[in-house]
């Protein structure tokens, strides 16, 4: 089931409350042919029995085209946003992998390294009752980017909050924070592709605005992206 056949399916609370008003729209319908019936003769009582059968058939349609709109509308305001808040966080991961994370040398981690910490999402948990209306690939690549981003988070975290180590550890924790950046970029890209957003275009340029080393690197933050997501491939870094 694609997108589409999600917008033009209501909800189960949505149909039901459609189905009611529908069989109490026809119930009305019914008791009022029948009074106009008796009260002024059985012509004149069906015309008026037929006449609310339609308007009640009328108002259905309307009433179902009106939720199919606006549940499309809905999709399309989650995509772009998830649009946005994807295309930022992955444009800072690039740009803090960049510098310093890439060639971190011999520099050692302070507890001041927690700056380098992914921002939560916000719009994920606003629109997390929602996720299941996007396509089944769409979700499964979104999920995944913002699941490498927490084990980004929490490996920073953990090595910003414990300084003190020997070299060898402090090697072990560099590489481990290397490999997870690199394991953001294949999802995020691939998340960006999908969701194919209008002006996405326009979207990524503003993204890269906000991130000054992304201008040490050639191409624009698409170019980049693919560059890293196929430097991670070849590493094995999934």
């Amino acid at each position: 089931m694609n997108e589409n056949d999600h917008a033009t399916r209501l909800s189960p609370y949505r149909q039901d409350m459609i189905f009611l008003i529908a069989v109490a729209s026809l119930a009305g319908a019914v008791t009022a042919g029948v009074m106009v019936n008796i009260s002024v003769g059985s012509s004149v009582g069906w015309i008026g029995f037929v006449g609310t059968i339609v308007g009640s058939a009328i108002s259905f349609g309307a009433v179902t085209h009106h939720d199919n709109r606006r549940q499309k509308q809905e999709i399309k305001a989650m995509r772009a946003s998830l649009y946005a808040e994807i295309v930022d966080r992955v444009a800072r991961c690039a740009n803090d992998y960049i510098e310093p994370w890439r060639d971190w040398g011999t520099r050692k981690i302070a507890s001041e390294d927690a700056k380098f910490l992914p921002s939560l999402p916000l719009v994920l948990p606003a629109v997390a009752g929602k996720l299941g209306l996007l396509d089944a690939e769409i979700l499964l690549a979104v999920t995944q980017f913002y699941f490498r981003l927490s084990v980004l988070r929490d490996a920073i975290e953990l090595v910003s909050g414990e300084p003190d180590t020997s070299e060898a550890i402090r090697l072990q924790r560099i590489k481990i924070i290397q490999r997870r950046f690199l394991s953001c970029f294949a999802p995020a890209l691939r998340s960006l592709t999908l969701l194919d957003v209008p002006d996405w275009e326009q979207f990524d340029c503003e993204a890269a605005k906000v991130y000054p080393h992304l201008r040490k690197e050639a191409g624009d933050l698409r170019v980049i992206l693919e560059r890293f997501a196929a430097s991670a491939a070849k590493q094995n870094i999934v």
